[in-house]
């Protein structure tokens, strides 16, 4: 897989006027790691929306800043609540030979029998699960193949999936991530109680 890169600037604006560097296309961010002092830096809009459709937060980038590249994570990503636009950044530099803890995405694959048979729902859990391991070998996702569920009241629990070695959950390998609920539970559930009539004396007839 090609590198990915995302060119970054220091960043000289603070306080109220990050809002005209907003209007400006830039996000501001900090970039922080091991062996240097928290930075403040600024990012194109349009850069980032697009480094982050490739790697997420799982995968490896490389922070470009000022003629010098660092292999680095996206950890955190501030949105506007309502337009959803990037507000601010978090990048973390990583040091290729020490382990570092990463969220990792599932991705759900195929289609189960016993969901086409209409005979249960597909619920999913976990989205991501929380994984240590070095930089290098942090996977870009983990894929859960869904057409091995075959029955109502089945589960895979993040015990379940397959990792390479190298790579350690830390989720607790009970958690659920994704299960089948069977139709007929569901109608029970839904179905409304009957009304019971009171039981007190009955009003005598005037």
């Amino acid at each position: 897989m090609a590198e990915i890169a995302l060119q970054a600037e220091r960043r000289k604006v603070t306080g109220k006027q990050v809002r005209r560097l907003r209007r400006s296309g830039q996000v501001p961010g900090i970039f922080y790691g091991p062996h240097m002092e928290p930075l403040p830096i600024q990012v194109s809009h349009k850069m980032l929306n697009e480094v982050y459709r490739q790697a997420g937060s799982s995968t490896l980038i490389q922070v470009v800043l000022d003629g010098n590249t660092y292999p680095a994570l996206i950890r955190d990503l501030q949105r506007d609540p309502i337009r959803q636009e990037i507000l601010h950044l978090d990048l973390e530099r990583v040091d290729l030979e020490r382990p570092i803890t990463a969220q990792v995405p599932v991705i759900l694959k195929g289609t189960s029998p016993v969901v086409e048979q209409g005979l249960a729902v597909l619920t999913h859990g976990l989205e991501e699960i929380e994984v240590r391991c070095l930089p290098t070998a942090v996977p870009a996702c983990v894929e859960v193949d869904i057409s091995m569920i075959t029955r109502p009241d089945q589960a895979v629990h993040a015990g379940d999936l397959s990792l390479p070695p190298e790579v350690h959950l830390l989720t607790d390998p009970k958690a659920v991530i994704v299960y089948t609920t069977p139709i007929r539970r569901l109608e029970e559930e839904e179905k409304p109680a009957e009304e019971v009539p009171p039981t007190g004396p009955a009003t005598p007839e005037e």
